[in-house]
Protein backbone atom coordinates (compact mmCIF):
# COMPACT_ATOMS: atom_id res chain seq x y z
CA UNK A 1 0.00 0.00 0.00
CA UNK A 2 1.31 3.45 -0.89
CA UNK A 3 2.46 5.59 2.06
CA UNK A 4 0.11 8.25 3.30
CA UNK A 5 0.79 11.86 2.39
CA UNK A 6 1.51 14.45 5.05
CA UNK A 7 -2.09 15.67 5.18
CA UNK A 8 -3.46 12.12 5.39
CA UNK A 9 -1.00 11.23 8.16
CA UNK A 10 -1.94 14.32 10.13
CA UNK A 11 -5.63 13.54 9.59
CA UNK A 12 -5.17 10.01 10.92
CA UNK A 13 -3.23 11.27 13.95
CA UNK A 14 -5.85 13.94 14.56
CA UNK A 15 -8.67 11.39 14.52
CA UNK A 16 -6.79 9.03 16.81
CA UNK A 17 -5.81 11.69 19.30
CA UNK A 18 -8.88 13.86 19.56
CA UNK A 19 -12.01 11.79 19.04
CA UNK A 20 -12.39 11.26 22.78
CA UNK A 21 -12.13 14.97 23.38
CA UNK A 22 -14.54 16.05 20.66
CA UNK A 23 -17.17 13.35 20.94
CA UNK A 24 -20.29 13.86 18.85
CA UNK A 25 -22.00 16.78 20.55
CA UNK A 26 -22.22 19.91 18.42
CA UNK A 27 -21.84 23.53 19.37
CA UNK A 28 -25.08 25.47 19.79
CA UNK A 29 -26.06 28.09 17.25
CA UNK A 30 -25.24 31.08 19.46
CA UNK A 31 -21.69 29.88 20.02
CA UNK A 32 -21.26 29.27 16.29
CA UNK A 33 -22.56 32.71 15.40
CA UNK A 34 -20.12 34.36 17.82
CA UNK A 35 -17.21 32.19 16.69
CA UNK A 36 -17.74 32.75 12.96
CA UNK A 37 -18.44 36.48 13.39
CA UNK A 38 -15.28 37.06 15.43
CA UNK A 39 -13.16 34.97 13.08
CA UNK A 40 -14.53 36.90 10.09
CA UNK A 41 -13.81 40.27 11.73
CA UNK A 42 -10.21 39.28 12.45
CA UNK A 43 -9.53 38.01 8.93
CA UNK A 44 -11.32 40.96 7.30
CA UNK A 45 -9.11 43.37 9.30
CA UNK A 46 -6.01 41.99 7.57
CA UNK A 47 -4.67 39.71 10.31
CA UNK A 48 -3.21 36.47 8.98
CA UNK A 49 -4.97 33.18 9.60
CA UNK A 50 -2.59 31.83 12.27
CA UNK A 51 -2.60 35.06 14.29
CA UNK A 52 -6.39 35.33 14.04
CA UNK A 53 -6.78 31.80 15.40
CA UNK A 54 -4.43 32.53 18.29
CA UNK A 55 -6.38 35.66 19.19
CA UNK A 56 -9.63 33.68 19.14
CA UNK A 57 -8.15 31.14 21.54
CA UNK A 58 -6.84 33.81 23.92
CA UNK A 59 -10.13 35.72 23.96
CA UNK A 60 -12.24 32.63 24.65
CA UNK A 61 -13.30 32.39 28.30
CA UNK A 62 -15.20 29.12 28.14
CA UNK A 63 -12.77 26.27 28.82
CA UNK A 64 -14.52 23.76 26.60
CA UNK A 65 -14.61 26.05 23.54
CA UNK A 66 -11.00 27.09 24.12
CA UNK A 67 -9.93 23.43 24.12
CA UNK A 68 -11.90 22.90 20.92
CA UNK A 69 -10.20 25.87 19.25
CA UNK A 70 -6.76 24.75 20.37
CA UNK A 71 -7.27 21.30 18.85
CA UNK A 72 -8.56 22.79 15.61
CA UNK A 73 -5.57 25.14 15.48
CA UNK A 74 -3.11 22.29 16.03
CA UNK A 75 -4.77 20.28 13.27
CA UNK A 76 -4.59 23.17 10.77
CA UNK A 77 -0.97 23.95 11.67
CA UNK A 78 -0.24 20.27 11.14
CA UNK A 79 -1.42 20.47 7.54
CA UNK A 80 -5.13 19.61 7.68
CA UNK A 81 -7.57 22.01 5.95
CA UNK A 82 -9.85 23.83 8.35
CA UNK A 83 -13.02 22.34 6.83
CA UNK A 84 -11.59 18.84 7.29
CA UNK A 85 -10.69 19.58 10.92
CA UNK A 86 -14.27 20.79 11.39
CA UNK A 87 -15.64 17.60 9.85
CA UNK A 88 -13.41 15.22 11.81
CA UNK A 89 -14.01 17.06 15.07
CA UNK A 90 -17.71 16.15 15.02
CA UNK A 91 -18.83 19.52 16.42
CA UNK A 92 -19.92 21.13 13.16
CA UNK A 93 -22.62 20.34 10.62
CA UNK A 94 -22.18 19.43 6.96
CA UNK A 95 -23.24 22.99 6.10
CA UNK A 96 -20.46 24.47 8.27
CA UNK A 97 -17.82 22.21 6.78
CA UNK A 98 -19.03 22.75 3.22
CA UNK A 99 -19.14 26.53 3.42
CA UNK A 100 -15.68 26.71 5.06
CA UNK A 101 -14.39 24.40 2.32
CA UNK A 102 -15.78 26.79 -0.29
CA UNK A 103 -13.96 29.68 1.37
CA UNK A 104 -10.67 27.83 1.62
CA UNK A 105 -10.73 26.54 -1.95
CA UNK A 106 -11.71 29.91 -3.44
CA UNK A 107 -9.47 32.05 -1.24
CA UNK A 108 -12.45 33.87 0.31
CA UNK A 109 -12.58 32.32 3.75
CA UNK A 110 -13.61 35.58 5.42
CA UNK A 111 -16.69 35.80 3.15
CA UNK A 112 -17.62 32.21 3.98
CA UNK A 113 -17.31 32.95 7.68
CA UNK A 114 -19.50 36.04 7.24
CA UNK A 115 -22.07 33.88 5.48
CA UNK A 116 -22.11 31.39 8.37
CA UNK A 117 -22.32 34.14 11.00
CA UNK A 118 -25.27 35.69 9.14
CA UNK A 119 -26.86 32.26 8.67
CA UNK A 120 -26.79 31.45 12.39
CA UNK A 121 -27.91 34.96 13.31
CA UNK A 122 -30.98 34.66 11.08
CA UNK A 123 -31.58 31.08 12.19
CA UNK A 124 -31.65 32.22 15.81
CA UNK A 125 -34.03 35.05 14.87
CA UNK A 126 -36.32 32.61 13.07
CA UNK A 127 -36.30 30.28 16.06
CA UNK A 128 -37.25 33.19 18.32
CA UNK A 129 -40.12 33.97 15.95
CA UNK A 130 -41.34 30.40 16.04
CA UNK A 131 -40.88 30.20 19.81
CA UNK A 132 -42.81 33.42 20.33
CA UNK A 133 -45.50 32.19 17.96
CA UNK A 134 -46.09 28.84 19.65
CA UNK A 135 -45.10 29.36 23.31
CA UNK A 136 -48.36 30.94 24.55
CA UNK A 137 -50.63 28.71 22.44
CA UNK A 138 -48.61 25.67 23.55
CA UNK A 139 -49.19 26.52 27.21
CA UNK A 140 -52.90 26.95 26.57
CA UNK A 141 -53.00 23.70 24.61
CA UNK A 142 -51.16 21.78 27.35
CA UNK A 143 -53.50 23.06 30.09
CA UNK A 144 -56.55 22.38 27.96
CA UNK A 145 -55.39 18.84 27.20
CA UNK A 146 -54.91 18.17 30.92
CA UNK A 147 -58.44 19.44 31.54
CA UNK A 148 -59.74 17.37 28.63
CA UNK A 149 -58.07 14.19 29.95
CA UNK A 150 -59.54 14.88 33.39
CA UNK A 151 -63.00 15.30 31.88
CA UNK A 152 -62.72 12.09 29.83
CA UNK A 153 -61.37 9.97 32.70
CA UNK A 154 -63.37 11.45 35.62
CA UNK A 155 -66.32 13.60 34.57
CA UNK A 156 -67.61 11.50 31.68
CA UNK A 157 -67.73 8.23 33.74
CA UNK A 158 -69.77 10.10 36.40
CA UNK A 159 -72.33 11.14 33.79
CA UNK A 160 -72.27 7.61 32.37
CA UNK A 161 -73.29 6.16 35.74
CA UNK A 162 -76.16 8.66 36.05
CA UNK A 163 -77.46 7.93 32.54
CA UNK A 164 -77.14 4.16 33.11
CA UNK A 165 -79.43 4.38 36.16
CA UNK A 166 -81.86 6.61 34.29
CA UNK A 167 -82.03 4.28 31.29
CA UNK A 168 -83.33 5.38 27.94
CA UNK A 169 -81.69 5.99 24.57
CA UNK A 170 -78.72 8.42 24.56
CA UNK A 171 -77.90 10.75 21.65
CA UNK A 172 -75.25 9.52 19.21
CA UNK A 173 -72.67 12.12 20.20
CA UNK A 174 -73.06 11.20 23.88
CA UNK A 175 -72.60 7.48 23.14
CA UNK A 176 -69.51 8.28 21.07
CA UNK A 177 -67.88 10.34 23.86
CA UNK A 178 -68.70 7.69 26.49
CA UNK A 179 -67.24 5.00 24.23
CA UNK A 180 -64.10 7.07 23.75
CA UNK A 181 -63.83 7.49 27.52
CA UNK A 182 -64.16 3.75 28.10
CA UNK A 183 -61.34 2.98 25.66
CA UNK A 184 -59.22 6.06 26.35
CA UNK A 185 -56.42 4.20 28.16
CA UNK A 186 -56.18 1.66 25.33
CA UNK A 187 -56.05 4.48 22.79
CA UNK A 188 -53.34 6.23 24.82
CA UNK A 189 -51.25 3.07 25.14
CA UNK A 190 -51.67 2.33 21.44
CA UNK A 191 -50.59 5.86 20.54
CA UNK A 192 -47.47 5.51 22.68
CA UNK A 193 -46.61 2.20 21.04
CA UNK A 194 -47.09 3.65 17.55
CA UNK A 195 -45.04 6.75 18.42
CA UNK A 196 -42.27 4.57 19.87
CA UNK A 197 -42.27 2.38 16.76
CA UNK A 198 -42.00 5.44 14.49
CA UNK A 199 -39.14 6.87 16.54
CA UNK A 200 -37.37 3.51 16.47
CA UNK A 201 -37.80 3.18 12.71
CA UNK A 202 -36.55 6.72 12.19
CA UNK A 203 -33.47 6.06 14.31
CA UNK A 204 -32.46 2.74 12.76
CA UNK A 205 -33.27 3.79 9.17
CA UNK A 206 -32.02 7.37 9.32
CA UNK A 207 -29.24 6.60 6.83
CA UNK A 208 -31.49 4.72 4.41
CA UNK A 209 -32.20 6.68 1.23
CA UNK A 210 -35.65 5.11 0.92
CA UNK A 211 -36.55 6.23 4.45
CA UNK A 212 -35.17 9.72 3.79
CA UNK A 213 -37.25 9.90 0.62
CA UNK A 214 -40.46 8.90 2.40
CA UNK A 215 -39.90 11.33 5.29
CA UNK A 216 -39.02 14.18 2.91
CA UNK A 217 -42.15 13.63 0.81
CA UNK A 218 -44.33 13.64 3.94
CA UNK A 219 -42.72 16.84 5.24
CA UNK A 220 -43.07 18.65 1.92
CA UNK A 221 -46.76 17.72 1.70
CA UNK A 222 -47.65 19.40 5.01
CA UNK A 223 -49.81 22.44 4.14
CA UNK A 224 -47.77 25.13 5.94
CA UNK A 225 -44.58 23.42 7.09
CA UNK A 226 -43.87 22.05 3.62
CA UNK A 227 -43.97 25.50 2.02
CA UNK A 228 -41.75 26.96 4.74
CA UNK A 229 -39.28 24.11 4.27
CA UNK A 230 -39.13 24.76 0.52
CA UNK A 231 -38.47 28.46 1.12
CA UNK A 232 -35.74 27.58 3.61
CA UNK A 233 -33.85 25.35 1.17
CA UNK A 234 -34.41 27.59 -1.84
CA UNK A 235 -32.87 30.46 0.11
CA UNK A 236 -29.82 28.35 1.03
CA UNK A 237 -29.55 27.09 -2.54
CA UNK A 238 -29.38 30.63 -3.92
CA UNK A 239 -27.04 32.00 -1.25
CA UNK A 240 -24.57 29.13 -1.36
CA UNK A 241 -24.50 28.96 -5.15
CA UNK A 242 -23.95 32.73 -5.24
CA UNK A 243 -21.05 32.35 -2.81
CA UNK A 244 -19.51 29.70 -5.05
CA UNK A 245 -20.24 31.29 -8.41
CA UNK A 246 -19.12 34.78 -7.39
CA UNK A 247 -15.87 33.26 -6.07
CA UNK A 248 -15.00 31.94 -9.50
CA UNK A 249 -16.13 28.34 -9.05
CA UNK A 250 -17.69 27.00 -12.29
CA UNK A 251 -21.46 26.55 -12.08
CA UNK A 252 -21.27 22.78 -12.63
CA UNK A 253 -18.71 22.31 -9.87
CA UNK A 254 -20.67 24.58 -7.56
CA UNK A 255 -23.88 22.56 -7.98
CA UNK A 256 -21.94 19.33 -7.39
CA UNK A 257 -20.50 20.76 -4.16
CA UNK A 258 -24.00 21.59 -2.91
CA UNK A 259 -24.76 17.85 -2.73
CA UNK A 260 -22.49 17.57 0.30
CA UNK A 261 -23.75 20.75 1.96
CA UNK A 262 -27.55 20.74 1.64
CA UNK A 263 -28.23 17.09 2.42
CA UNK A 264 -32.05 17.14 2.56
CA UNK A 265 -32.88 14.21 0.31
CA UNK A 266 -35.02 15.75 -2.50
CA UNK A 267 -32.71 18.74 -2.91
CA UNK A 268 -29.63 16.55 -2.87
CA UNK A 269 -31.16 14.48 -5.67
CA UNK A 270 -32.09 17.63 -7.59
CA UNK A 271 -28.49 18.89 -7.39
CA UNK A 272 -27.28 15.59 -8.83
CA UNK A 273 -29.74 15.81 -11.72
CA UNK A 274 -29.01 19.53 -12.36
CA UNK A 275 -25.26 18.84 -12.42
CA UNK A 276 -25.80 15.97 -14.86
CA UNK A 277 -27.85 18.27 -17.12
CA UNK A 278 -25.21 21.00 -17.01
CA UNK A 279 -22.57 18.42 -17.89
CA UNK A 280 -24.65 17.57 -20.98
CA UNK A 281 -24.72 21.22 -22.04
CA UNK A 282 -28.26 22.09 -20.97
CA UNK A 283 -29.30 25.39 -19.42
CA UNK A 284 -29.17 25.85 -15.66
CA UNK A 285 -32.66 27.37 -15.37
CA UNK A 286 -34.10 24.61 -17.56
CA UNK A 287 -32.70 21.93 -15.26
CA UNK A 288 -34.03 23.72 -12.16
CA UNK A 289 -37.44 23.99 -13.85
CA UNK A 290 -37.58 20.18 -13.99
CA UNK A 291 -38.30 20.19 -10.22
CA UNK A 292 -41.48 22.29 -9.81
CA UNK A 293 -42.19 20.77 -6.37
CA UNK A 294 -38.87 22.05 -5.03
CA UNK A 295 -38.29 25.37 -6.81
CA UNK A 296 -40.87 28.14 -7.32
CA UNK A 297 -41.78 29.19 -10.85
CA UNK A 298 -40.77 32.78 -10.02
CA UNK A 299 -37.27 31.64 -9.06
CA UNK A 300 -36.93 29.64 -12.29
CA UNK A 301 -37.96 32.65 -14.42
CA UNK A 302 -35.50 34.96 -12.69
CA UNK A 303 -32.68 32.41 -13.01
CA UNK A 304 -33.46 32.17 -16.71
CA UNK A 305 -33.24 35.96 -17.00
CA UNK A 306 -29.95 35.92 -15.10
CA UNK A 307 -28.53 33.33 -17.48
CA UNK A 308 -29.63 35.19 -20.58
CA UNK A 309 -28.26 38.55 -19.37
CA UNK A 310 -25.07 37.06 -17.92
CA UNK A 311 -26.05 38.31 -14.44
CA UNK A 312 -26.72 34.98 -12.79
CA UNK A 313 -24.52 35.83 -9.80
CA UNK A 314 -26.50 38.98 -8.99
CA UNK A 315 -29.78 37.18 -9.52
CA UNK A 316 -28.79 34.39 -7.11
CA UNK A 317 -27.78 36.91 -4.45
CA UNK A 318 -30.99 38.92 -4.83
CA UNK A 319 -33.22 35.85 -4.79
CA UNK A 320 -31.46 34.48 -1.70
CA UNK A 321 -32.18 37.71 0.15
CA UNK A 322 -35.76 37.99 -1.11
CA UNK A 323 -36.68 34.41 -0.26
CA UNK A 324 -35.16 34.80 3.22
CA UNK A 325 -37.23 37.95 3.78
CA UNK A 326 -40.37 36.16 2.56
CA UNK A 327 -39.65 33.24 4.89
CA UNK A 328 -39.34 35.55 7.90
CA UNK A 329 -42.58 37.31 6.92
CA UNK A 330 -44.43 34.00 6.73
CA UNK A 331 -43.08 32.94 10.11
CA UNK A 332 -44.45 36.16 11.62
CA UNK A 333 -47.79 35.53 9.94
CA UNK A 334 -47.79 32.01 11.34
CA UNK A 335 -47.40 33.45 14.83
CA UNK A 336 -50.40 35.74 14.35
CA UNK A 337 -52.60 32.91 13.05
CA UNK A 338 -51.49 30.02 15.24
CA UNK A 339 -52.60 31.46 18.58
CA UNK A 340 -56.30 32.05 17.80
CA UNK A 341 -56.46 28.82 15.77
CA UNK A 342 -55.20 26.69 18.67
CA UNK A 343 -57.45 28.44 21.17
CA UNK A 344 -60.44 27.86 18.88
CA UNK A 345 -59.49 24.20 18.43
CA UNK A 346 -59.19 23.62 22.18
CA UNK A 347 -62.48 25.43 22.79
CA UNK A 348 -64.23 23.20 20.26
CA UNK A 349 -62.87 20.04 21.92
CA UNK A 350 -64.08 21.11 25.36
CA UNK A 351 -67.42 22.26 23.94
CA UNK A 352 -68.00 18.89 22.25
CA UNK A 353 -67.43 17.02 25.52
CA UNK A 354 -69.65 19.37 27.54
CA UNK A 355 -72.48 19.43 25.01
CA UNK A 356 -72.41 15.65 24.60
CA UNK A 357 -72.70 15.18 28.37
CA UNK A 358 -75.48 17.71 28.97
CA UNK A 359 -77.49 17.02 25.82
CA UNK A 360 -79.47 14.09 27.38
CA UNK A 361 -80.40 16.37 30.31
CA UNK A 362 -81.67 19.03 27.93
CA UNK A 363 -83.79 16.41 26.12
CA UNK A 364 -85.06 15.08 29.43
CA UNK A 365 -86.06 18.58 30.53
CA UNK A 366 -87.90 19.14 27.25
CA UNK A 367 -89.79 15.85 27.65
CA UNK A 368 -90.87 16.66 31.21
CA UNK A 369 -92.01 20.10 30.17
Amino acid sequence: MAPLGVSEKRSAQYKAGHVSFFGSKRLNDNRKETLFAEFHSLLASGIDFNRAFELLIKSEKELFVRGLMENLHQAVVGGIPLWQAFSEGGRFTALDCGVVRIGEETGKLHESLAFLADYYHKRAAQRRMVSAAVSYPAVILAVALVVLVFMVLVIVPMFEQVYTRMGGELPGITRAVIGFSQHFQAYGLGSLVVAGAIVGLAFFNRRSEQWQKICAELLLRFPVAGDLLRKHYQSHFCKLLYLLYSSGVPLLQGVEMLQGILVFYPYRCSFRAIADGLNRGRSFAGEVEAFPKLYDAKLVVLLKVGEETNRLSNMLRKQGEDISAELEHRLRQLGHLLEPALILFVGLLVAVVLISMYLPMFKLGTTLY
